[in-house]
């Protein structure tokens, strides 16, 4: 079964040249320009992967370069995210975190143990009676972990560049775009974007809303960006890390780059948030934002039939791109109880095309397939969002065989936050938003709290006329941005608690919304405690999807607003990187002394101290190397030493142009 759509505007695939590949010993085939998740779910594969903990069926979920419930090997590299990696011809692809295969994993009944097995049971049971405890041991070694490391993998250094550029732009969104093309008026400015993404626009290209026309509008902005001769664009590249004084790594494919900014705008944009309801992780449930990359990136139907599930305006925007491209959209389930009036024509919009409309009601559990791989129906509650109590009583169950979901937003502010950001929580958004900033680094978009398509826009000039006046460009313009008005783009709580729980809060470590309860019980009720205890945000995805709703039910717990609750810390590196990267070329510098010579005709035996080659010792006839050390050391106790001190030096260097000069060096 395929679930390609026709030729979409935009689409990244080309259809002119078709792979083949496998995957779990199966043939497929996808087009050049798919990831490997994308060609997969093209051709109707769903149960994509297992889950850490239960090894739960798992199938594509965000679609944006966090997602790790598609992890592969192809045995030599492990723990590949199928999200983001591009398939190519004569792959030969396996899930990681199976015994017996994808389909039929023989782990997969730990699940029914799932009561035995409660949130930190691991720090009480295997220590007794001692004896046992190097058995316990080695079973839990050998569960932990998701890949099998290949101690026979290549060794495959990537160089280390440098780079300096005037104004780093990290994103290239509506907002990261605009920000570069207001900088680039100043003609002596060298400015760089960069983006992880394949193709330029961020949520520009796909977030349509049923029509074509933000399309054309980004369309024109990467026209004026190729027209900017000082911009450079730099795509399938991340900005890892933030370090002193703008210091940026930028990790590609060939290796990093260190590019040190005068000033440096991040427009990360934001994570989508999924909804927390029982069974919201099988394999069909996606984020709605993952449905539309699926329909416009890659041609592809989410589902055939499906319920979108929202707590925001964005699911109905999801919906009206589901129905333009021939799903069946069986009912829109909105949590909420007031929404606004534009979000009434829409719901008119939807109800004249047969489609059913629930208010103040929530998807309560979804009905998995019969061998638990998919989605056979949505059971539907009234929901009150006062109490967030919901009505089971009154149930309606809604046959479909998948979920848009879409709850709400967290911003990707990693590197703020590295940088020193200082945050508030803006209720009227529902979000953490900057408070405070370094000097030289400015945040423009959705990871500052801005979402309307337009202001995005104006708030990437803001960014970019700030940027100006620190650099001390004259004449710069002041740029206000509206502040955001209507519904808030996230829900405050999209939490469905369930007495038979199931409802998962983190994806990666299968940590559920009781499990939050149990931890505050333990006494671990500071969020930094419940990430220790809990795991939560500690999995390869670091919490991109999960610790916006983590510290909601941490506030709720603890009848406290979220601002209070706080966030965690976000630490390099940004993404997953290659130890190959990191390592830099397979080039080892030596530097020798002046007296290099000297040591050698006097016998000297080197060892390197740093890029320093030195003398360890000098040999003597007759004489073990512990014995040269010990008379060595006993002739400079009792008698005198000398010591090469060349390499620790200085070097003084003066007049106008020196600082000019040292930067030649470094």
């Amino acid at each position: 079964m395929t679930m390609r759509i026709d030729k979409q505007l935009g689409e990244w695939i080309d259809r002119d040249k078709q792979v083949t590949f496998s995957f779990e010993g199966k043939s497929y085939t996808g087009f050049e320009g798919d990831t490997i998740s994308s060609a997969l779910w093209a051709s109707g594969a769903k149960v994509l992967g297992r889950s850490f903990k239960y090894h739960r069926a798992r199938g594509v979920m965000s679609l944006a370069n966090h997602d790790i419930n598609v992890m592969l090997t192809d045995g030599e590299d492990t723990n590949m995210r199928g999200d983001v990696l591009a398939v190519k011809g004569g792959m030969s692809l396996t899930a990681v975190n199976t015994d017996g295969g994808v389909l039929k994993d023989k782990n997969r009944f730990i699940e029914n143990l799932a009561p035995f097995l409660p949130v930190g049971f691991y720090y009480k049971a295997f220590y007794k009676p001692k004896f046992m405890f190097p058995f316990w041991e080695n079973v839990i070694r050998k569960a932990a972990g998701l890949g099998v490391t290949n101690f026979n993998y290549p060794r495959i250094p990537k160089p280390k560049l440098n780079e300096h550029v005037d104004v780093l732009v990290i994103g290239a969104g509506p907002s990261g775009l605009s920000a570069a093309l207001s900088a680039s008026l100043n003609k002596d400015l060298k400015i760089l974007i960069v983006d992880e993404n394949h193709q330029a626009g961020g949520s520009l290209a796909y977030d349509r809303a049923g029509h074509d026309s933000y399309f054309y509008e980004l369309e024109e902005l990467l026209a004026q960006v190729d027209k900017a001769e000082n911009i450079s664009l730099r795509l399938n590249a991340f900005a890892s890390s933030y370090y002193t004084d703008h210091l940026i790594p930028i990790v590609e494919e060939g290796g990093i780059t260190k590019v040190r900014a005068k000033t440096v705008i991040v427009a990360t944009g934001a994570f989508e948030q999924p909804p927390v309801f029982r069974n919201n992780d099988l394999p069909g449930v996606v984020n709605g934002s993952a449905a539309q990359r699926l329909l416009y990136r890659f041609a592809t139907k989410p589902f055939e039939n499906g319920v979108v599930f929202t707590a925001n305006d964005y699911g109905y925007r999801v919906a009206k791109d589901l129905i333009r491209s021939g799903v069946k959209v069986s009912a829109l389930v909105d949590l909420r109880k007031n929404v606004s009036q534009q979000i009434l024509k829409d719901i008119d919009g939807l109800e004249t095309r047969n489609i059913d409309v629930y208010r103040s009601y929530c998807v309560y559990e979804v009905i998995p397939n019969q061998d638990r791989t998919g989605v056979s129906a949505v059971v539907i509650c009234p929901f009150d969002e006062d109490t967030n109590q919901v009505d089971a009583s009154k149930a309606i169950t809604i046959a479909c065989n998948g979920v848009a979901m879409s709850a709400g937003w967290a911003p990707a502010a990693a590197l703020l936050y590295q940088s020193g950001m200082k945050v508030r929580y803006d209720n009227t958004i529902e979000q953490f938003v900057p408070d405070t900033l370094i000097d030289g680094v400015f945040a423009a978009g959705k990871v500052n709290g801005t979402f309307d398509i337009e202001q995005r826009i104006t708030d990437g000039a803001r960014a970019a006329a700030e940027a100006m006046k620190y650099l001390g460009v004259a004449n710069t313009p002041d740029i206000k941005v509206k502040p955001h008005t209507g519904s808030s783009p996230s829900h405050s709580y999209p939490v469905v608690h369930h007495p038979k729980g199931r409802n998962f809060v983190d994806f990666d470590e299968d940590i559920q919304a009781k499990d939050f309860i149990n931890a505050a019980k333990e006494g671990f009720d500071n969020i930094e405690l419940m990430k220790r205890f809990t795991t939560v945000g500690m999995g390869p995805s670091q919490g991109k999807h999960s610790n916006m709703n983590a510290i909601r039910i941490l506030a709720k717990i603890r009848d406290l607003p979220v601002e209070k609750i706080g966030s965690t810390t976000s630490r390099p590196f940004f993404h997953p990187t290659p130890i190959g990267h990191l390592g830099g070329r397979n080039f080892h510098p030596k530097r020798q002394s002046a007296l290099q010579g000297w040591h050698k005709k006097s016998g000297a035996v080197f060892v390197d101290v740093g890029a320093w080659s030195r003398p360890a010792y000098y040999q003597v006839p007759n004489l073990s190397v512990n014995e040269i050390i010990q008379q060595e050391a006993e002739d400079v106790f009792k008698r005198v030493g000398i010591i090469d001190g060349s390499s620790l030096g200085k070097i003084e260097v003066c007049g106008p142009d020196a600082a000019a000069f040292l930067d030649r060096f470094f």
